[in-house]
């Protein structure tokens, strides 16, 4: 299955310096955005943090989701995670 297309995040948030000493995967992308003056690299980077920025995304609603399994699972104590497949 094909991955859908990015589009490249805004400059503006690429270049905000609030994170600036976080170990974050943002952030490391923004260093890089700051590090190289090659214009093809700035895009690929700006790209790769709107990818990174969704996948977050992704991962909280899937956390939403198993958190309210996991509840369902403790209240009514009839299914396991196994069973849901």
């Amino acid at each position: 299955m094909p991955m859908r297309r990015h589009e490249p995040i805004a400059i503006e948030k690429i270049e905000k310096t609030r994170y600036l000493g976080h170990h974050t995967l943002c952030q490391t992308l923004r260093d890089i955005y700051a590090m190289t003056d090659n214009e093809d690299i700035k895009m690929k980077s700006r790209i790769a943090m709107s990818m990174a920025k969704s996948m977050h995304e992704r991962l909280k609603k899937y956390r939403k989701i198993m958190k309210s399994k996991e509840i369902e699972a403790v209240e009514g104590d009839l299914s396991t995670y196994e069973d849901e497949k």
